[in-house]
């Protein structure tokens, strides 16, 4: 028995397709990408020390603080995985509204983006952030940018 072969218009058509059907994953890919990243690029050179009353609150899971740097500052979070974390306080959401900073609420430990003021806290949009920088409601689509952070014995490092 002799198997017939497909007709050479066959194969053409099947390899155009799978062409095609590789073409759109790959375009679909690029698309959930982030191609421009909202925070401009600033340098950033942080350095705490936990030994200092002012950070060793630090040592304890759930913990954050502020510091100068990057665009609107930096946030540093010991968060409940043991992991230490520095985050730029530009919400992504707008990020060139002067209001668009995050801040932490303590009540139920996740990154708003607003500003405190004497009259309490003003909102800026409805973004909240995880303590890992994740989106936990938008309209904010890109996580916050994080930084690298160095820990060796009680000094953290913070750097671009």
């Amino acid at each position: 028995m002799v198997a017939k072969q497909k007709p050479d218009f066959t194969i053409m058509i099947n390899k155009y397709a799978l062409i095609l059907v590789l073409f759109l994953a790959l375009s679909a890919c690029k698309k959930n990408q982030q191609t421009n990243d909202p925070i401009p690029d600033v340098p950033v050179n942080v350095t705490i020390n936990m030994a200092l009353p002012k950070y060793s609150h630090l040592l304890n899971a759930n913990t954050f603080v502020y510091e100068e740097g990057g665009v609107k500052g930096v946030a540093i979070v010991h968060y409940k995985d043991d992991e230490y974390y520095a985050f730029e306080r530009c919400c992504t959401y707008e990020s060139s509204k002067s209001c668009a900073q995050i801040e932490v609420d303590s009540s139920i430990m996740i990154f708003r983006c607003g500003q405190t003021t004497t009259a309490g806290f003003q909102k800026c949009c409805d973004s909240k952030f995880l303590f890992d920088g994740s989106v936990f409601n938008g309209p904010a689509t890109y996580g916050l940018k994080m930084y690298t952070l160095t820990k060796q014995g009680s000094l953290i490092t913070i750097t671009n």
